[in-house]
Parts: structure tokens; C-alpha cells; sequence
């Protein structure tokens, strides 16, 4: 079988959710099929020199880029308002791009194209006049369900208004565009029935994200401070609303209590805002190099997850480690886990202050968790 794979933003390195699914999941596709070549954005967020990629990780038989500036822009965030394309989809609408598909699918007969992401969905009608190739989606997230909840979320009344507009607008045009593929691919069975409960009459399956893991689990210690770790893409809007919410409404009350408690951020595209809190109990790592080893290094990870969807590939690379999760109900939602058995799930401050002294309080009781045996 052949495979043209497209993506929105290069696929390496895996330093975050999106990279680290499309990574895992290429080195086993890779394993059975005969040809795997992708066209990607290479974006001024998350650019990647592609001389750089190791042969060995590089599942690959050609790769083809296109740069993009996909940085917001409020004047065409503005006059988006006035068009039928969601402002989200439209900054991943480009002539360039759309060329070099083009030129691809002339050239090379595919058996399957693999989009990865609802953000490429635009480009389906140039896929149909090009190829016979059949289509498959894989979505990562049910999008407009993220932005309904970052606008709930939200307290200021305009930025609440404009997010309940994109969200109704991406909805439309992700339910009435992912009917025009072949195959649906979720990675959970809650995101399909979403799907499925408003329209999707297509052919589809779940494939859930698998974790890839060579590093030896450590042992839960808790030593005489507490050591708690977060990490994801600081650019992420999901993620930055949670790690503020927790630092505000958690973190300041634990270190009021346990003085010698520290938290480690670590992701890639820091906020000043984040960068400029760094004191004695909180340290800021920036964009690491290896997100195994930072989380094996931490007894403790903390997923305050207030808007999101998809599967939580950093809760599951953390659990295949061995570490101890506390997170949100939303941030457990296509992960089969139990409170206090498998994971710990706090809602409110309160509940994440309570779980975070109860693992102060109980290190043996966190290796039996650890261990999920």
C-alpha cells in the first residue's frame, strides 16, 4: 500500500501531543505498508530544519514542505468575521500548498491520503480531482468542542462572545466537511459517537494513540519537598488557560502550606507571562529535549485541563511511566482510569490542593497507584 500523509505542522520533533501521536503511529504504519511520503506545513511556530531529522526516526520515503506564517492575526481575525470558513481553518488555506498537492498526486498513484487534522479538510476537493486515492481523516480532537469550552471558560464578555462565534462556525464546517471523506479515524469511542450523534454517516474506526517507551519507570519518592511537574505546548490555548488557572487558584495556596514544594514547567513557545513568574518555587525549563526524562524525573504530574478534547497523549506517555496524574475529569475522557486507583481527578482548587497534600502525606500509597497492576 501507498500512503500520502498530510499534516499541519512538521512532525518532529515529539515534544508535543500532536507530534508525539503522529510519531508513534508512523513508526508502526511504516512497518506495513510499502510507501509512506509527506507533505507538510512547516510553520514559523513550530519550524523544523528538515536536514536535521535523524535517519533513523524518519519513517519517510519523501518528505515536501511548504512554509507558513500561521501566527494570529487580529486584522484577519477581523475580517474573517465576514466570511463562511472558520478563522482556525483559514489560516491553513494556502496556494502553495495546494500546488504542491497537486503536483504530488499527478506524479504518484496513492492507495490511501491520510489528512491529520480537520484543519486540512479544505484541501479535499483538490485530493478528488487529482486522485482516486481514498481518504482518510484522523482527528485528533472534535475542534469546535474545544473552542465551546474555552469559551464557557472564559470571562471576558467580547473574547467569550467572538470564541462562541468561531466555535459555532467551526462546527458547521467540520460536520458538514468530514462527510466528504472516505474513512473517519477517532482516537476515542466518545469523540466517534460525537461525531456520529451529529451527522457522520461515513466509514470509520477507532485507533487509539499508542505510547512508545524505552525509559525504565523510577520509583515514587517523596523526599522531604514536593516535586510536581507540568508539560505541554505553551502555545496551546487549552494549556495555557490550565496552567494559569492552577497557578493562581492552587500552586500559590500548596507553597503557602509546603514552602519547600517546587513546580517544573517545561513546553515549547514559553509565554513571557509564564517565564517572569519563575521564583524559588517554580521553575520554568522552556522547550526540553526529552520529554520522557523530565517526567520520569518528577514523582508528580499535573494536568489542570479546563477545555481540550482528543486523548491525552502526555497523561498516557506519564502513566506508561509510572508517574502519578492529577487532573480534571475532561483531561481522563477517552482514558480508561479510575480515581485514586489508576489516576487522581480533582475539578476545583480545593479538590487539587487536597490531592496534592494527600500525595505529600501518603508516598506509600502513590506506588500502589504507580504501579496500576
Amino acid at each position: 500500500m501507498r500512503f500520502l500523509q498530510l499534516t499541519k505542522k512538521f512532525p518532529y520533533p515529539p515534544y508535543d501531543g500532536e507530534s508525539l501521536l503522529i510519531s508513534n503511529f508512523n513508526k508502526i504504519l511504516k512497518k506495513n505498508i510499502e510507501v509512506l511520503d509527506l507533505l507538510t506545513f512547516n510553520t514559523i511556530k513550530h519550524y523544523f530544519d528538515i536536514k536535521k531529522y535523524p535517519q533513523e526516526e524518519n519513517p519517510y520515503n519523501n518528505i515536501d514542505e511548504v512554509y507558513l506564517d500561521n501566527r494570529i492575526n487580529p486584522v484577519d481575525a477581523f475580517v474573517n468575521l465576514f466570511s463562511k470558513i472558520p478563522y482556525n481553518i483559514s489560516r491553513f488555506i494556502n496556494n502553495e500548498f495546494e500546488i504542491k498537492l497537486k503536483g504530488i498526486l499527478k506524479n504518484n498513484n496513492y492507495d490511501y491520503i491520510l489528512m491529520e487534522s480537520v484543519f486540512l479538510l479544505p484541501y479535499v476537493k483538490t485530493i478528488k480531482k487529482y486522485s482516486n486515492a481514498k481518504i482518510i481523516l484522523r482527528s485528533h480532537n472534535v475542534e469546535y468542542e474545544i473552542w465551546e469550552r474555552i469559551a464557557k471558560n472564559s470571562r471576558n464578555i467580547p473574547l467569550k462572545l467572538y470564541t462562541l462565534y468561531l466555535a459555532k462556525k467551526l462546527k458547521k464546517f467540520e460536520l458538514t466537511h468530514i462527510n466528504n471523506i472516505d474513512i473517519l479515524v477517532t482516537l476515542t469511542e466518545r469523540d466517534l459517537k460525537k461525531y456520529t450523534k451529529n451527522g457522520y454517516k461515513g466509514k470509520s474506526m477507532i485507533v487509539p494513540a499508542g505510547i512508545i517507551s524505552e525509559i525504565k519507570p523510577q520509583k515514587i519518592d517523596i523526599k522531604d519537598n514536593l516535586e510536581v511537574s507540568f508539560l505541554g505546548s505553551l502555545d496551546w490555548m487549552p494549556n495555557i488557560e490550565g496552567l494559569n488557572w492552577f497557578i493562581k487558584n492552587v500552586w500559590k495556596e500548596i507553597i503557602i502550606d509546603l514552602p519547600g514544594s517546587k513546580l517544573h514547567i517545561a513546553g515549547r513557545n514559553t509565554p513571557d507571562t509564564i517565564k517572569q513568574m519563575q521564583n524559588q518555587n517554580l521553575v520554568v525549563h522552556g522547550e526540553i529535549p526529552d520529554s520522557k526524562i523530565f517526567l520520569n524525573s518528577y514523582p508528580i504530574m499535573i494536568v489542570p485541563l479546563l477545555s481540550g478534547g482528543g486523548m491525552r497523549l502526555k497523561i498516557m506517555e506519564a502513566l506508561a511511566l509510572g508517574r502519578v496524574i492529577i487532573t480534571t475529569s475532561l483531561g481522563t475522557e477517552g482514558i480508561d482510569a479510575k480515581d485514586e486507583k489508576d489516576i487522581l481527578i480533582a475539578n476545583t482548587p480545593k479538590e487539587f490542593i487536597d490531592k496534592i497534600k494527600f500525595c505529600y502525606s501518603n508516598p506509600e500509597k502513590l506506588n500502589k497507584i504507580s504501579d496500576r497492576k
